[in-house]
């Protein structure tokens, strides 16, 4: 149902990097070293097809990648970004680490790198972490979003002391399927309570529920303490299932459906009674009576509904292999407009306290080359087959803030998450 796929231009490449060479963005201004040049130099050849794998990869490098992925990588570059024309900069790490920057006809793609220590200098690692298109616009961004097959609400933002001002927008105010992305406004509620003295993040809850497999909580064992604070990092930066239906309960149903009216979210009745996920997946996959009844239900009866034919949800009643696949009944589902999405990150970034913004930034949803742009990053998303949500909270290096959301539903056909995610992370590069 929600995935942590926080790939966004990552995705568009394929291409393998140690994980311990992911941790830390290079630090642009150190000199870098004749090993990082080689490699940049290798990386120069590799794209304008003048060397052949082998020459310049390391073996371990090529049995995760072999030499016609690679291959048909660089073809895609080509075709995607036009013909190399140079390193535009090369960012050091260490003397073997770092991040190269190459210009080509129609963009600047950003690689991080690690090589040898000695020569010939092979490449270890390399992953694409950012593509800059050159001439883009919020006009070609939003042809391109047109063009998506389905239904897409997409808006990007100016926020400041009034209203959002949108600077670019399509269908702002259709309210689409968004996912775990309506997590948003649990920890919305969560925060106000703290902020009320009704709470403390510090608080400890015993876990006595879970929801499906996914996440961290579900393999934890009953009655373990957590606390407020843990369960919300762990439902925003990995959409931990059983962590958010457990805040949920603890916050109570109709307070967190009390915000979404605070906020000022358009599709509020529709997410009445605000479902748990184990909620939702149980209609979802239920019988066809019993989901018929669900749809033919006033909200007072899906309230009785929830009480009687879903109480005392266990995980093992969901057929969770139903949620591979083609898209599955996206009527049943939460619901929100990119406007209602841009509110509510308005509302965390205006009422929710330090704590709120510091959970919000743990999974940024961009690479670190992306990052590099911003003073802060927010970020949640939601998924599932059919559905696509990505949703960040900016402040450019100017302090400005932005919104940027956009939601894409197809109930026909899973929907390309590598399509969208590039298209979004342009629109992200250009709040910059």
């Amino acid at each position: 149902m929600t995935r942590r796929w926080w790939l966004l231009l990552v995705i568009l490449a394929g291409l393998a990097m140690p994980a311990a060479a992911r941790q830390a963005p290079a630090q642009p201004g150190a000199e870098p070293s004749a090993a990082l040049r080689a490699g940049a130099e290798h990386v120069l050849a590799l794209l304008r097809g003048q060397a052949e794998p082998a020459q310049i990869f390391t073996a371990g490098f090529l049995a995760d990648v072999p030499e016609p992925q690679v291959r048909a990588i660089t073809r895609q570059f080509d075709a995607q970004y036009g013909a190399v024309r140079r390193i535009a900069g090369i960012d050091a790490q260490s003397p073997t680490m770092g991040a190269v920057h190459v210009e080509t006809e129609r963009a600047t793609l950003h690689l991080d790198i690690v090589v040898e220590p000695g020569p010939p200098h092979r490449i270890t690692g390399l992953l694409l972490t950012g593509v800059d298109l050159s001439g883009d616009s919020a006009e070609a961004i939003l042809a391109d979003l047109r063009a998506l097959p389905g239904e897409v609400s997409f808006a990007a933002a100016r926020l400041g002391e009034g209203t959002p001002a949108m600077v670019a927008a399509h269908e702002p105010g259709r309210a689409l399927a968004i996912g775990s992305a309506y997590k948003l406004w649990i920890l919305a509620e969560l925060s106000r309570q703290v902020k009320a003295g009704e709470r403390r993040w510090s608080d400890v809850v015993a876990i006595d529920q879970r929801s499906l497999p996914g996440g961290t909580l579900y393999h934890w064992p009953r009655g373990a303490p957590v606390t407020l604070h843990t369960l919300a990092s762990l439902m925003i930066s990995i959409s931990d299932n059983s962590a958010t239906d457990l805040l949920l309960h603890v916050l109570g149903r109709e307070s967190v459906e009390r915000m979404m009216t605070t906020i000022g979210v358009s599709a509020a009745a529709r997410n009445r009674p605000l479902l748990a996920t184990l909620e939702m997946s149980a209609i979802k996959t239920a019988p066809a009576p019993a989901l018929e009844a669900w749809r033919r239900a006033d909200e007072a009866g899906r309230r009785a509904l929830l009480a009687t034919a879903y109480g005392g949800l266990e995980p093992g009643r969901v057929d969770i292999g139903r949620f591979s696949g083609n898209p599955l009944n996206l009527d049943v589902e939460w619901f929100a407009s990119a406007a209602d999405l841009v509110a509510t990150m308005d509302w965390l970034r205006r009422h929710g306290d330090e704590t709120a913004l510091a959970i919000l930034a743990i999974n940024a949803g961009v690479p670190s080359a992306q990052r590099a742009g911003f003073a802060y990053v927010g970020y949640k998303g939601g998924s599932e087959p059919g559905v696509l949500n990505l949703t960040w909270l900016v402040r450019n290096r100017a302090g400005q803030w932005r919104a940027i959301t956009g939601s894409w539903n197809n109930p026909s056909a899973p929907v390309d998450e590598q399509r969208f995610a590039a298209l979004m992370a342009r629109a992200a590069q250009l709040a910059r």
